[in-house]
């Protein structure tokens, strides 16, 4: 007789069981068991009953009526089904198999009682082949249907603030105190806070592109698990708001279940000083592991291959992972941070279903097969649905054309029919890499998908070698949200690149990386063999402010501090005024001294005077839509500025390309009214965007270099604005790896015998 013949019979003979169980002595006895978890209490079935499920809990006893194993289900139906669900469940000493034999003979009566046709069991126990045999022999398959995270990290909870504090790698360990530092405090939130819980989660929700709970959950989920298994932690800078996490916590386990933040003062680290009050929390209540509930499922089967499948995890540290070659994007960005607070990267058993009725499981089977494909149809749908991408030409019989674009008119007019052009992708920009060595060349792509355009630069890095290496800066342009076009523009530069003998070529889109056609793009880019780029020549992340709300709205919508320093500066007499070409000598001056004193190389002066040059007299030039402007602040006690920058513009959008200042002065806040004035200026031409030109790589890096600029860009209602970065095609894969990794040693050394 096997395990799944045992009968109610048996289980009358060694154990009792009932599904009578108060909920006050169910949840003393998940608090005590060694795998007791916060989903398996009541206050869980609760919430969850609240949102269209129901509970049922099923309890193996002894003879006194002490619980020896047992499980919550939550039941609903689907597909025209009754289904029970058991997650992290059932509570049970698996190596007992007369015990095991009992629960699960229980569960199978309690469900037939209920008219359940499918259980589905996400239980505590490590993703081992031993124990997929064991499941299997309950009369347990492998489910389709997977709903908590099997992969996760783990960390270990023994230990005083300084063990725990250890366990972590040395810069997140750095930022927990640098938070402190810059004056962030975390504290538990009452009922009344709620609200900002709220808004936190719509913004991360809307930023990161997942769905999040409604308001309503939230609040039952406060009501029912705080304070005894929850905790509602709230991170805030001088009384605003910065993020958010609910922990819950039972036993020896701690959960992580959400998560939140604004897109205001990350450099001051919140979301680090959240998880160490939350360990901090889940600690002092009596757990030994907190669970940081979700990374990657491959993370999670490459650790658990690296132990043998002994299930015991592998230490975040030991997997041979780059983190900088990761994806951003999703549960890869979510690893990134989580894997800084040391701890194990362990993979559970996952999803495992056992048939009732097995026609209701057959049907079962098939609803969640459509279900998947419909999903991944809709989803599709939704990522290429956008307000303003507007009808896209079939053009179906149409051939795809590659044309060359030799005059600047012709050039100008086909950016003007693409949506976004970036000033890099200007004319004017090739011709200023023309004389550094660069050659450009500019095609227009007709597809029956749609049209197209890039500027492609080429050169020779060495000229003793018959090899180039191409180059697209923030392009090519197009409607990203056209998959079609998309495939084809790349096709298009990845033959061009090869015709002109290029080694590799670069591209740096100007595509978000938060927005639903990003991850469409990158997924594109994966499938045509790019690789994310080890040289990342433009700024990956970009800050934006929005100036179509216009100049009051502006001042108004300003940092306090940041609007009080732009009328200071003016009342102490500083003035900005448009500076000329007679002016770019010492304006250079100016910028030289800020790269010695910031530590930033620069180029000779005739490089930037051909840039400046160029844009400036496309300012006033008719034909073109590309200009700049030079800003010079004065002060009346001084004969030389005290402060500049350089503005680019293309159409519609301005880019603070250049900044200078000195250190005479700057007590006057010259650099607050310099950039007002610069946006007033790109406000006066047009300009609905004001792009600062570099945002850090990570914002919840303390030690990005950018960190400090981009305080200072906030304050200018600035918003943090990530892309995707450069990627690179191998056009011939052993001179790519021969120029990416063996050409700067080789460089280097020829540098140093000359010197």
């Amino acid at each position: 007789m096997t395990r799944t013949e045992r009968t109610e019979q048996h289980i009358a003979s060694a154990y009792t069981w009932t599904s009578d169980l108060d909920p006050e002595f169910w949840d003393r006895w998940v608090t005590g068991h060694a795998h007791g978890h916060p989903l398996q209490l009541s206050g869980w079935a609760q919430l969850k009953g609240r949102f269209g499920w129901r509970s049922h809990r099923v309890g193996v006893t002894d003879g006194r009526g002490n619980i020896l194993a047992g499980v919550q289900l939550l039941l609903r139906s689907a597909f025209g089904l009754k289904l029970a669900y058991a997650p992290r469940g059932p509570l049970t000493d698996w190596e007992d198999e007369a015990l095991t034999s009992a629960l699960l003979d229980a569960v199978r009566s309690a469900c037939r009682e209920l008219g359940v046709a499918v259980l589905k069991i996400e239980p505590d126990l490590p993703d081992t082949g031993a124990n997929q045999a064991l499941l299997q022999c309950y009369g347990f398959r492998r489910s389709g249907q997977t709903i908590q995270p099997p992969s996760t990290v783990l960390l270990d909870l023994h230990g005083d603030d300084d063990a725990m504090l250890q366990a972590m790698k040395s810069k997140w360990r750095y930022n927990v105190r640098l938070a402190a530092r810059k004056g962030v405090t975390v504290r538990p939130m009452t009922r009344a806070d709620l609200p900002l819980l709220h808004a936190l989660m719509h913004t991360t929700g809307q930023r990161d592109g997942f769905a999040i709970h409604s308001n309503a959950y939230y609040d039952a989920a406060f009501e029912l698990l705080a304070p005894d298994h929850g905790a509602f932690l709230l991170a805030e800078y001088e009384g605003k708001p910065l993020g958010a996490i609910v922990v819950a916590t039972t036993g020896p386990t701690a959960v992580y279940l959400w998560g939140a933040s604004s897109d205001a003062e990350r450099n001051r680290m919140p979301n680090h000083a959240l998880q160490w009050a939350g360990m901090q929390w889940a600690r002092d209540m009596g757990a030994r592991r907190y669970d940081l509930w979700g990374v990657p499922d491959p993370i999670g089967v490459l650790a658990q291959g690296l132990r043998n499948g002994d299930g015991s995890g592998t230490p975040c540290e030991e997997l041979p992972l780059d983190m900088e070659a990761l994806p951003t994007s999703g549960l890869w960005g979510v690893y990134r941070f989580k894997q800084g607070f040391g701890g194990h990267v362990v993979r559970f058993a996952g999803a495992w279903d056992m048939p009732i009725e097995p026609l209701g499981y057959r049907i079962y089977q098939l609803g969640v097969k459509a279900e998947v494909q419909l999903r991944e149809r809709l989803d599709l749908r939704r990522l290429l649905a956008r307000p303003d991408a507007g009808t896209r030409p079939t053009g179906r019989g149409a051939a795809t054309t590659l044309r060359p674009v030799t005059t600047p008119a012709a050039w100008n007019a086909a950016l003007a029919e693409l949506p976004d052009p970036h000033v890099l992708q200007s004319w004017e920009w090739g011709l200023i890499k023309g004389q550094t060595g660069w050659q450009a060349g500019r095609y227009l792509l007709a597809t029956p998908a749609g049209k197209a355009a890039f500027q492609l630069l080429w050169r020779r890095p060495l000229r003793q070698l018959p090899i180039a290496i191409g180059y697209v800066p923030k392009g090519p342009v197009l409607d990203w949200s056209n998959l079609e076009l998309v495939d084809a523009v790349l096709a298009n530069i990845e033959a061009q690149a090869r015709a002109l003998g290029c080694i590799f070529v670069k591209i740096d889109p100007d595509v978000r990386e938060d927005r639903p056609e990003g991850k469409l793009v990158l997924h594109a880019l994966q499938r045509r063999g790019w690789h994310f780029s080890a040289e990342q020549i433009q700024y990956k992340n970009t800050a934006c402010t929005d100036l179509t709300q216009g100049a009051d709205a502006l001042l108004a919508q300003m940092k306090s501090k940041w609007r009080y320093n732009v009328r200071l500066a003016a009342r102490r007499g500083i003035t900005v005024r448009l500076g000329s070409e007679a002016d770019l000598s010492g304006f250079y001056d100016l910028y030289a001294e800020t790269g010695q004193r910031d530590g930033f190389l620069i180029r000779p002066f005739d490089y930037y005077r051909t840039t400046w040059q160029t844009y400036l007299r496309a300012e006033g030039a008719e034909a073109t839509p590309a200009g700049g402007a030079l800003l010079l602040a004065e002060h009346p006690d001084d004969r030389q500025p005290v402060a500049g920058l350089f503005l680019m513009r293309y159409g519609a959008r301005a880019w603070y390309f250049y900044g200078a200042s000195s250190e005479r002065h700057r007590r006057d806040m010259p650099n607050y009214l310099l950039q007002w004035e610069a946006m007033c200026w790109a406000m006066e031409r047009g300009c609905t965007h004001y792009d600062w030109w570099g945002a850090p790589t990570d914002l919840d890096d303390a030690e990005d270099e950018l960190q400090g600029v981009w305080q200072f860009k906030q304050g200018f209602e600035a918003t943090f604005q990530p892309h995707i970065g450069a990627w690179d095609f191998p056009i011939s894969p052993l001179f790519y790896r021969l120029f990416v990794e063996s050409l700067p040693t080789v460089l280097a050394a020829l540098r140093r015998l000359r010197a």
